[in-house]
């Protein structure tokens, strides 16, 4: 897989912490009529390319297809990229869509974030525009996740953004 970037200032690969990926899984008992989903986390700033290859121990069991799909994101600061905030963005969006769309994983369904987080998903095209409509594998995801724990309430809210043309 290659990365192609038209505005280096404005999407580094090295930024990368998140990823997800759906398609058809490779091997014995798979259906190819069904779309499988994973969702990982990257804590090195070593590149895309360090993680979404074929010795990936997920990555590797799907086919790269028609219908494979891949969502990456990452912290629009670099200071905001450090193994804490990782782990709690993965938790919030685990424990927002885990038993639907990414994971099985009870402990992250389950584990609590100790400090306010608000992610705002922008999605671009691999040209690096924006989408004025999400596709379909990925529309499940909203567009503003804020998680509060102020004042001994904890509380998670989800938004999606309205397009308004001016």
């Amino acid at each position: 897989m290659k990365i192609y970037l038209k505005d280096e200032t404005t999407c580094q690969n090295s930024l990368f912490n998140f990823y997800y990926f759906s398609g058809n899984k490779k091997g014995k008992g798979y259906s190819m009529s069904r779309v499988y989903s994973y969702f990982g986390i990257h804590k090195k700033a070593d590149g895309i390319e360090q993680r979404l290859n074929n010795w990936h121990s997920h990555y590797k069991d799907f086919h790269e297809n028609d219908n494979m799909r891949i969502w990456i994101g990452a912290f629009g600061n670099v200071n905001d990229q450090n193994e804490e905030n990782i782990e709690d963005a993965e938790t919030l969006f685990i424990s927002t869509y885990g038993k639907n769309f990414l994971t099985e994983n009870e402990k992250k369904v389950k584990a609590n974030i100790q400090k306010s987080i608000c992610i705002i998903n922008l999605f671009y095209k691999t040209t690096e525009e924006p989408w004025l409509r999400k596709p379909a594998d990925i529309s499940f995801m909203d567009d503003v996740l804020i998680h509060e724990t102020e004042d001994k309430i904890k509380r998670t809210l989800v938004a999606k953004l309205k397009s308004i043309k001016w």
